[in-house]
C-alpha cells in the first residue's frame, strides 16, 4: 500500500499555505458527493424491492448515514469563522474528518459489492460497478490529496476486482483484470493531476511574492504595503504607521557607488525588522523610503517609542563593504485618533504620516514627529 500512495511526481513537502489551500478544496465537492450518494441509496432501495433481500435496505440506510456524516463535515468546515485563517494543524484535522467519512462511505459501496456477489444478481453488478466508477472518477478529478484518492480507489476497485475474480465467470474474471489496469491508471492520473496543480500553486505563490516584495531587501514593496494596510482597515483594526526616510543616503551613493548603497539598504532593512519584531510589517517604498505598520497599538506614546527605536537603529554606525558609514533617519508617525468624528481611511493615515515626516525633516532631520 505504501507504493500506491508514494508521491512520485510531486514535492515531498509543501509550504503550509499551499497545503492548507489544497485541503480546503476538498470541501468543494459536495455536488459530486451527493450524486454518488443518490445512486447508492436509490440503487440499493431498487435492489431491495427487486430481490426482496432486506440487506439492501441496510445498504440504503448505511448510505444515508455515511452521506450525512460527509455533509455535516463539509457544512462545519464552511461555517467556521472566516476571519480567522486556518492553521496547518487545524486544516489537517478537517482533512482527517473528511477522509474518515469518505472511507466510511466507500466501505458501504464495497459492502454492496460483496452483497451483490453473494446474491449473484447481474443487475446488482451493474449498479455496483457504476457506483465504483462514479466514486473513483470523481475522486481522482476532485480530490487533490493523493493518499485519500488512492486509498478510496483501492478499497472500492479492489473489492470489485476480488468479487469478479472469484465469481467463476470467465467474462467477470476478465473484467476483474481490466479493473486492475483501471486502478493503476487512477494512481498515475491522480499523481499527475495533483502534481500539476501543486506546481501551479507554487508558481502562483512565487509570482505573488515577487509582485508584493522588494527584490533587494526582501521587504514588502509599495503594493504589498498598500494591501496589508487596506486589509487592516477592512478588519476595522487600523494600525499605527511610521514613514521613514534615510538622511544622507544620497551622499553615500554619490561617494561610494550604488553597490554600497544597496548593501546599506539591506542592513537598514534588517535593523528595522529587529526593531518592530515578527508581528509587524516593514516595507521599502522605493529609494531610501521605508514604512512600518505596527499592529495592536492604539497609544500614540507607545508608537512614538517604536519610532525613536527606528531612528536610533539607523543612527548607529554601519560597516558596508569595508566602509564605515553614518546615516540617520527622519520618521513621521500617525495613528487613528481614538475619537475621530470624521471618516478615517488608509489614505488618510498615509497622508498624516507623510505630513509628519515632512515636519521631521524641516525640523532638522534625525528625529521623529507625530502627526497632529
Amino acid at each position: 500500500m505504501s507504493f500506491l500512495v508514494w508521491p512520485r511526481k510531486r514535492a515531498t513537502r509543501l509550504p503550509a499555505e499551499i497545503e492548507i489551500e489544497i485541503i480546503s478544496r476538498l470541501f468543494g465537492a459536495l455536488p459530486q458527493i451527493l450524486c454518488v450518494a443518490a445512486g447508492l441509496i436509490i440503487g440499493s432501495a431498487i435492489m431491495a424491492v427487486k430481490t426482496g433481500a432486506p440487506v439492501f435496505w441496510w445498504m440504503a440506510g448505511a448510505g444515508v448515514a455515511t452521506t450525512a456524516l460527509r455533509v455535516i463535515n463539509i457544512i462545519g468546515f464552511k461555517r467556521r469563522d472566516p476571519a480567522r485563517p486556518l492553521t496547518l494543524a487545524e486544516a489537517r484535522r478537517w482533512e482527517a474528518g473528511y477522509a474518515y467519512s469518505a472511507f466510511a462511505f466507500t466501505l458501504v459501496i464495497s459492502a454492496l459489492t460483496i452483497v451483490v456477489a453473494w446474491v449473484e444478481d447481474t443487475a446488482g453488478y451493474v449498479l455496483s460497478l457504476g457506483l465504483v466508477m462514479a466514486l473513483t472518477a470523481g475522486s481522482y478529478l476532485r480530490t487533490l490529496r493523493y493518499w485519500i484518492c488512492a486509498g478510496l480507489s483501492t478499497v472500492a476497485v479492489g473489492t470489485m476486482m476480488v468479487a469478479f475474480l472469484i465469481s467463476g465467470d470467465p467474462l467477470y474474471q476478465a473484467l476483474g483484470l481490466l479493473l486492475g489496469l483501471y486502478l493503476y491508471s487512477i494512481y498515475e492520473s491522480s499523481d499527475h493531476i495533483i502534481g500539476q496543480f501543486e506546481e501551479l500553486l507554487m508558481v502562483r505563490r512565487e509570482l505573488d511574492f515577487a509582485a508584493s516584495h522588494d527584490p533587494l531587501t526582501g521587504l514588502f514593496n509599495r503594493r504589498g504595503f498598500d494591501r496589508a494596510l487596506a486589509e487592516a482597515f477592512a478588519r476595522d483594526e487600523p494600525p499605527g504607521l511610521l514613514l521613514l526616510d534615510l538622511d544622507g543616503f544620497k551622499l553615500v551613493n554619490d561617494r561610494y557607488g550604488h553597490h554600497v548603497g544597496d548593501d546599506l539598504l539591506k542592513q537598514v532593512a534588517a535593523r528595522l525588522r529587529q526593531v518592530v519584531g515578527p508581528d509587524n510589517l516593514v516595507a521599502r517604498m522605493g529609494g531610501d523610503e521605508f514604512a512600518i505598520v505596527v499592529n495592536g497599538i492604539d497609544d500614540v506614546c507607545a508608537l512614538a517609542k517604536v519610532a525613536d527605536l527606528a531612528v536610533s537603529a539607523c543612527k548607529a554606525p554601519f560597516t558596508v563593504l569595508g566602509h564605515a558609514l553614518a546615516v540617520g533617519a527622519s520618521v513621521g508617525v500617525a495613528i487613528k485618533p481614538r475619537e475621530s468624528g470624521e471618516s478615517w481611511s488608509a489614505e488618510a493615515l498615509k497622508r498624516a504620516a507623510d505630513k509628519a515626516l515632512y515636519d521631521a525633516k524641516r525640523a532638522g532631520k534625525g528625529r521623529s514627529m507625530i502627526a497632529a
